[in-house]
């Protein structure tokens, strides 16, 4: 239960030239220039977790691609039922987040999806 109420809701620090991502034990910045690739997904693949839990509709914490080899994927979902946000690193590992008001999911998404553009124009 203690896990649940620190995890229970995804947490956002937003910087000029980066994000930060926190649920209770876990964090991740994401510096937007890092950023290769951005898209919604119905669902997380299947993967091993590493750390983290579940609990009804909220997973968190860092998973690994059993099919693909890839270790620390992180996964910040706090509503399994909703699109996710697939974010891809250029020297990183795939992170999954989304937020339980589905329009807070759909601003970041357009949030990040503008940066890649502006950084394809610099």
């Amino acid at each position: 239960m203690a896990a649940f109420i620190l995890h229970f809701k995804t947490w956002t620090r937003q910087e000029k030239d980066h994000v930060y991502l926190i649920s209770g034990f876990y964090s991740t910045e994401i510096n937007f220039s890092d950023i290769e690739n951005v898209s919604m997904v119905p669902r997380i693949p299947e993967m091993e977790r590493v750390s983290g839990f579940s609990v009804w509709a909220v997973e968190k914490g860092i998973f690994r691609d059993t099919l693909g080899g890839v270790e620390g994927i992180r996964v910040y979902v706090d509503d399994l039922n909703q699109p996710k946000i697939k974010l891809e690193r250029k020297e990183d590992s795939e992170i999954y987040f989304n937020f339980k008001d589905s329009l807070k999911t759909k601003e970041y998404f357009n949030l990040l999806t503008g940066k890649i553009k502006e950084n394809l124009q610099e």
